[in-house]
């Protein structure tokens, strides 16, 4: 049945579907021998291949729409026997459940296995997705899930477990800390089961301890879904954080990063003011406060601050997208500073490029740059720039954190102020199917909302605490934004000197861990404070004149050298590697010469995440081909694809990092004539 046009992808789905039929023949024949070990491993195999299946991209699916009639029907025969096993196969799986409750049936001696057999679901990665148990959950249950394969399990535990205690294989968590760590560090994370959500296997808990059970779940499944919001993100935008971030090197040798913005303005009084409908209720306040604390504004909010003349200290911009039309017509003579991700579109490091001061957006994917610097802050992505700058002030030990515009819900039909730069736009629901979407929005706007989210960029409605009680109406990246406010105000109270957090947006969502007041009394009381009225231009000449652009010069050099010439020899490798392949097919060389120079291809990847940051979703989908590949001829397609890909990124890469090469060149250059006594 397979045809020689037929690129790995389609390969796998033909293989996947022909396994899937044998693995339902040997499903169906231990059924009838009553073999029910045969049946367990045969259904676990036909979960990973269902979830195999789903993970085939769908343009691939019609192939064998267009197959001869005999092709076709083989393929009918195969899905009709699958068909078959898959009603054996729900049934079996259901077999206990009206026998006995859950936790009589954990008594059993496979009692652990049969809850799992109709517990999970049909569809199941046992490399990617994740289990969830409690320290109250049937130790067997953990251990039978380890014992068929599952990868990733965990246990969330109210206190500290004693490692002699633990089931081996396990992750154990017992604080939100190891929860977002845990969570942060899976690039590819699957689907998420919680156990003790979904079966009544657990004996009754004292209210207080049940609480914070409930607790540690709510955390899990927030930060599961941030999770899955940051590997969507990387695989939308990992190639252009790349490329951009290496584009931007020269500017971010020259100018400061945050760690030396934190060193300058810890514990000083800071406002972040976002662009939220309430806005409009106070903003004119903010021009009493300018002279007490430092002002920070994401370029969203700038033109609505210019039209009351009020100029903020700092503008931020965490988007990679080309957030230019945001800041024109703004007159940025008195802005200090761009707060701006090292990853952001290049034309905004170019047009504001003496008053640049850069920083790590989005945790691991960036810290490749803080790492050039030996930079400490390199920091978790959040969601939202508001929550960013938050995050940010927090590390700074800012006091008070004032947060000004933080709506985090929709008013009277708009989503921002009137003044800001997309005040226009409008937001039209729809009550009852639950959903929103927008009029009146400007071209940029449009193009911007496309490219994060597609052409249809509405949403459901859904609903957050209210600033003066009841709820307020808002959409589900502003709950994930919430959560993320509340989770750091959480962690920043753990200090020994927690910083006072004031929410004066006067309107919105109610932020837990704030205290919730009118803006005008908390300039009233910075007013009555002892403290001396803030110099900017020292504060922030500081700033600048703290860079040792010696030093940077040296590490961007030496970084983008080192890159270039790895770039090089897997670009020569990866040429040789494929090239080896189709001699292998023609049995001109052997198999274990490809390996030896492909593990060399592999150690030279691995100096940089570069490449796999670019092409995270074909590489995952390269190693689930690999998984299921049954012949040296299917082996072999998937290594020359993944050659390909490696080739096909490393020719894109090149241009970006020798003209930033170039570029750092002819600084060093320029830094050495001005400074012979102190060359680079």
């Amino acid at each position: 049945m397979t045809n020689s046009k037929s690129d790995g992808n389609t390969r796998d789905l033909e293989n996947t579907i022909k396994r899937m039929s044998e693995v339902s023949a040997q499903i169906l024949k231990a059924g009838s021998d009553g073999d029910e070990v045969a049946v367990r491993i045969g259904v676990d195999q036909l979960r990973q291949l269902r979830s195999d299946l789903h993970a085939v991209d769908k343009k691939y699916r019609a192939f064998f729409d267009t197959r001869p009639d005999k092709e076709r029907a083989q393929i009918s025969e195969m899905l009709a026997l699958y068909d078959k096993s898959a009603d054996f196969c729900q049934a079996w799986t259901q077999r206990y459940r009206e026998i006995a409750p859950v936790k009589i049936l954990l008594e059993l001696p496979d009692g652990p296995g049969g809850v799992i057999d109709m517990t999970l679901p049909m569809v199941w990665d046992w490399r990617t997705d994740i289990v969830a148990f409690s320290d109250r959950s049937n130790r067997r249950m953990v251990e039978s899930m380890l014992s068929r394969g599952q990868k990733r399990a965990i246990v969330y535990c109210t206190e500290l477990v004693e490692e002699n205690l633990r089931v081996e294989g396990a992750t154990y968590i017992d604080s939100a800390g190891d929860i977002n760590n845990y969570f942060a560090s899976l690039m590819t994370p699957g689907q998420l089961i919680i156990f003790d959500k979904i079966i009544d296997s657990i004996d009754e808990t004292d209210d207080e301890k049940q609480e914070v059970y409930d607790e540690l779940i709510k955390k899990i499944e927030t930060a599961y879904e941030r999770a899955l919001v940051n590997r969507n993100t990387v695989r939308a935008f990992g190639n252009m954080w790349l490329s951009q971030g290496v584009e931007n090197l020269p500017f971010i040798a020259q100018q400061p990063s945050f760690m030396h913005l934190a060193s300058i303005i810890n514990n000083l009084p800071f406002v972040i003011i976002s662009p939220g409908p309430s806005l409009d209720k106070n903003i004119k306040y903010l021009k009493r406060i300018k002279n007490k604390a430092i002002l920070l504004a994401p370029a969203q909010s700038v033109k609505a601050l210019q039209k009351e003349s009020i100029v903020p200290d700092i503008v931020m911009i965490a988007d990679p997208c080309d957030l230019l039309y945001m800041l024109d017509g703004v007159d940025m003579t008195e802005v200090k500073a761009i707060l701006i991700g090292v990853s952001c579109h290049p034309e905004v490091y170019r047009r504001y490029k003496e008053k640049i001061i850069s920083f790590n957006v989005n945790g691991p994917i960036d810290r490749w740059i803080s790492d050039v610097f030996n930079d400490h802050h390199p920091l978790g992505a959040c969601g939202s720039v508001s929550s960013m700058a938050f995050l940010l002030a927090g590390q700074m030990r800012c006091d008070p954190i004032i947060l000004v515009g933080q709506d985090l819900a929709f008013a009277d039909g708009k989503q921002y102020s009137k003044g800001s730069v997309d005040g226009e736009v409008t937001v039209e629901f729809d009550e009852a199917a639950k959903t929103f979407n927008y009029s009146k929005v400007n071209p940029e706007f449009d193009e911007l909302m496309k490219s994060v989210a597609g052409e249809y960029y509405g949403g459901g409605i859904c609903t957050l605490p209210g600033y003066y009680g009841g709820t307020v109406n808002s959409k589900y990246d502003y709950v994930m934004f919430h959560d993320e406010f509340e989770r750091i105000a959480s962690g920043m109270k753990e200090l020994a000197k927690p910083s006072k957090l004031l929410n004066c947006t006067e309107g919105g969502a109610f932020i837990e861990g704030f205290e919730h007041i009118p803006l005008i009394s908390a300039i009233e009381d910075l007013e009555k404070s002892e403290a001396s009225d803030l110099d900017r231009n020292e504060i922030f000449n500081q700033v600048y004149k703290s860079v040792d652009k010696r030093d940077r010069l040296t590490r961007i050099h030496k970084v983008l050298t080192e890159t270039q010439s790895s770039l090089k020899v897997s670009l020569a490798l990866a040429t040789d590697c494929h090239a080896l392949a189709l001699k292998v097919e023609k049995a001109r060389t052997t198999k274990e010469q490809l390996s030896e120079r492909e593990h060399e291809l592999m150690r030279e990847l691995k100096k940089s995440n570069f490449i796999s940051i670019a092409i995270q979703k074909e590489i995952s989908n390269i190693i689930r081909m690999n998984a299921s590949a049954t012949t040296l001829k299917q082996n072999l397609d998937i290594s020359k694809q993944l050659y390909q890909l490696v080739l096909r990124e490393i020719k894109k890469l090149q241009p970006y990092v020798l003209n930033s090469l170039k570029e750092v060149k002819k600084l060093i250059t320029e830094y050495n004539l001005q400074n012979k006594t102190n060359k680079i």
